[in-house]
């Protein structure tokens, strides 16, 4: 899992514990101990427990560590395990397997996951030695970088609550799913997301566009303005009629350097017809186009889905169909609406009148017990984007008998 980096006190929560390790035996311990004093690290963790104690000792910490080593004897689908554990790690930890059988296959399957390396015991702590290199802060056989995804906002019109939908996502995310998100507001000239969360905008965004020349993860790391443990977010409020301080294609390097720190980046495009926007889906894995039920908006819809996919990067497209106001008579029908657009709609947002604007307006978070349709339905949103279960589903199928692995 690739290299990341680690966060200064003051700004962002730093690392609690550098090193961390699950083994299945004493002597491995024994010589995890060994090592840890041999290079004299002030933060470590060695404990004996399976992969699933991994998980769970990640899961109440607020940052990972950067490295991370964890003891494949006992599990029958280690693959599967792995994949469970990369879901409570930041992107940025670097992942070595420890097992008893000398297998190519494993390995390289391992390697496809994002593990740097996949030792075979008994373990010794020259082994170790030559495979992390705790002044240089890697593991030394670097052979595949795991990143987080970028997901891309778009309207198909002004007020279809993008950003709504947006940051209750981010905050789904991170609350419900324990991801980190960085969450980029591309309207440098002041977005909605600040206000909605209650914090001031540092003009962050438009600072590391005009120097993507110099730029490193310590650099970005100090722009981002945190809301809680795992949600931060870069905007800008320009002045109106001030000149954008920075050139066409600057966007790239900051989505890079942010992806190896956050499970997801989420670019909450303002103007379609600004460069930014065409920037932000050349780099986003999937877009997400919220639309609500008029006639402008699905002919919009159509407009921008063929703007976004014949891009040649080609990101995946889902449509959002959002109702940000109440209903009244003369709304195109669902049915319809699919129909003029040729594209099924992913998920449908349900009105919600009073809830969603008290909690931005405050600057809260929406409470879970007044807007439980709208909370149903970002969960599901969540679900797709996640593939995990929300918990209705997994009430649904427990009803059947029936146990998603």
């Amino acid at each position: 899992m690739s290299t990341g980096f680690s966060f200064r006190k003051g700004t962002t929560a730093a690392r609690v514990v550098d090193f961390i390790a699950f083994v299945a035996d004493r002597n491995t311990e024994q010589v995890l101990k060994s090592y840890v004093l041999e290079q004299a690290m002030p933060h470590a963790h060695v404990a004996i427990g399976s992969i699933d104690d991994a998980i769970a000792y990640l899961s109440k910490i607020e940052r990972s560590p950067l490295f991370l080593l964890v003891d494949l004897h006992g599990s029958a689908m280690p693959l599967s395990d792995l994949g469970r554990l990369a879901e409570v790690c930041e992107p940025s930890v670097q992942v070595v397997a420890l097992g008893e059988r000398n297998d190519v296959g494993l390995f390289r399957s391992l390697l496809k996951l994002g593990v740097r390396d996949y030792l075979v015991k008994p373990l010794t702590v020259e082994l170790l030695n030559r495979t992390v290199s705790v002044t240089e802060g890697k593991i030394n056989p670097v052979v595949q970088t795991r990143a987080g995804k970028t997901i891309a906002l778009v309207g198909s019109r002004g007020g279809v609550g993008v950003t709504t939908i947006g940051l209750n996502l981010a905050r789904h995310l991170t609350d419900d799913t324990h991801r980190r998100v960085a969450y980029v507001d591309l309207n440098v000239y002041g977005g909605a997301a600040n206000s909605m969360l209650g914090i001031h905008s540092n003009n962050g965004l438009t600072d590391v566009l005009q120097n993507v020349h110099r730029l490193d993860p310590q650099y970005v790391e100090r722009t981002l303005v945190a809301k809680g443990s795992r949600l931060f977010v870069l905007s800008s409020e320009l002045d109106y009629g001030t000149p954008r301080p920075f050139q066409a294609g600057a966007l790239k390097r900051v989505v890079e350097v942010l992806r190896d720190s956050f499970h997801y980046v989420m670019l909450d495009v303002g103007n379609r017809a600004d460069p930014l926007a065409g920037e932000a889906f050349d780099h986003a894995s999937r877009v997400y186009l919220v639309a609500d039920r008029s006639v402008h908006s699905a002919r919009e819809t159509l407009r921008l889905l063929r703007y976004i996919e014949e891009r040649d990067t080609n990101p995946a497209a889902s449509l959002l169909l959002n109702s940000p106001n109440a209903a009244t008579a003369g709304k195109v029908q669902p049915v319809d609406f699919m129909a003029a657009v040729r594209r099924t709609v992913l998920h449908e947002v349900p009105f919600e009148p009073k809830a969603v604007s008290t909690a931005e307006n405050l600057g809260e978070t929406l409470d879970e017990k007044t807007a439980n349709d709208f909370n149903q339905a970002i969960a599901r949103i969540g679900s797709d984007l996640t593939g995990q279960q929300t918990v209705a589903e997994r009430s649904f199928l427990r009803k059947l008998g029936i146990r998603k692995r």
